[in-house]
């Protein structure tokens, strides 16, 4: 793998270096991107999947720590861009090591962006694998998943989208964002085939957005936005489940202070990390599910940054049922959230040190023919510290 990326930037230069250049200035150019991030993570409780966390996992009635210390977060990017006539070309590829693993010691490169992009005045054209336009915004975390199954959806993935803008008065901007993107639903029927891409097309998404400055660093920006995608599975595409939803979010910016949050509602979300990673019942029908996340982030001084946040994710899960003669026990993650504070101070101009404490509480529920709902509930506290030296 490693000889192979190195042969891949070596033959990105090497294209560079042949491209022709206009007289007086470049007509291309790129830098590289990313940082170097360690982690040492201490939990009073097993939070899936460990150096991250996402929910946390049922125990006995002694909870069982853990210790982590992982660099999987590094991330090393290149960001290209080609000046045409009328519009910038502009291209992104970036990885981090939480790909496949062979071991901690041995992680894998993962491909987090991979797109080409042309922008114009008041509009652009993006091609490639990049962020979801539903649910736009992360809240500022240590963590390495931002609240993904905890109230904030959205992820990456391969993508055709298109985007205008334009003023509104003052010095407000409305935007459209409109896309079609890979449908990666999962194998719910075990068939070996991806039940979003058997379907025979794709996901679509979309946002409109508006936003404004006020005047003395106060700003603010909103959206509203939602996405609809089927997966189908059994014999001739028997079976089947739509995945959709609808959502808002709002940033508020004054001086030192920024206001950050999102919230959504819709059903068979587990491929966009809602639903705590779950999307269908096991009658297999779309499972509904809601909510959100907000983060108020605070600069007391130059080099010092606080944040406070809590988001929480709510699937239905007492509205699904069991199918008649079925005598087994099926359990599904309920409610699960999270309160979080965190702290980055910089370091030197480059260089930052991050602190954050994180509570979790993950919900469950256990149902059975023949017997009453089940429900049961667990919590964690995560310790976490970490350095971080970018790339600039």
């Amino acid at each position: 793998m490693a000889r192979t990326f190195s042969a891949l930037i070596a033959a990105l230069l090497a294209l560079l270096a042949a491209y022709p250049a206009s007289a007086g200035e470049p007509a291309y150019g790129f830098r590289f991107s990313g940082f170097f991030k360690t982690d040492a993570i201490y939990d009073d409780a097993i939070i899936h999947p460990g150096n991250f966390r996402l929910w946390v996992n049922p125990y006995d009635e002694v909870k069982d720590n853990a210790f982590y210390l992982t660099a999987n977060e590094t991330r090393l990017g290149l960001d290209f861009w080609w000046r045409e006539e009328t519009f910038t070309t502009s291209a992104k590829l970036e990885l981090d090591l939480y790909g496949v693993s062979a071991g901690e010691n041995r992680s894998q490169m993962m491909l987090r962006h991979a797109y080409v992009q042309m922008k114009g005045e008041r509009w652009l054209v993006l091609a490639g694998q990049t962020w979801d336009i539903i649910s736009p915004l992360n809240p500022r975390m240590v963590n390495y998943s931002v609240l993904w199954t905890q109230g904030n959806i959205g992820y990456r993935r391969p993508q055709i989208r298109a985007a205008a803008w334009t003023p509104a008065g003052g010095e407000a901007t409305l935007r459209i964002d409109a896309g079609i993107s890979r449908n990666i639903a999962g194998d719910f029927d075990g068939d070996g085939m991806d039940d979003g891409a058997d379907s025979g097309v794709p996901a679509v998404q979309g946002r409109l957005g508006f936003d404004t400055n006020l005047g003395e660093d106060r700003s603010v920006a909103l959206g509203a936005w939602g996405h609809f995608g089927r997966s189908s599975w059994g014999p001739r595409d028997s079976e089947s489940a739509d995945s959709w939803s609808l959502g808002a979010d709002l940033t508020l910016t004054a001086d030192r202070l920024t206001f950050m949050g999102e919230f959504f509602t819709g059903a068979s979300l587990g491929q966009y990390m809602g639903g705590v990673a779950q999307s269908i019942t096991p009658l297999g029908e779309a499972l509904p599910a809601s909510g959100g996340w907000a983060m108020l982030s605070l600069r007391p001084a130059e080099k010092v940054a606080l944040g406070v946040g809590y988001g929480f994710d709510n699937p239905a899960a007492t509205e699904w049922k069991l199918s008649p003669g079925d005598t087994l026990s099926h359990t599904l993650r309920d409610r699960n959230s999270e309160v979080f504070v965190n702290c980055v101070y910089d370091i030197t101009g480059n260089v930052q040190a991050l602190f954050e404490i994180a509570w979790c509480k993950t919900e469950y529920l256990t149902r059975r023919h023949g017997a009453g709902d089940i429900g049961s509930e667990y919590d964690a506290m995560r310790f976490q510290f970490a350095l971080k030296a970018g790339i600039k």
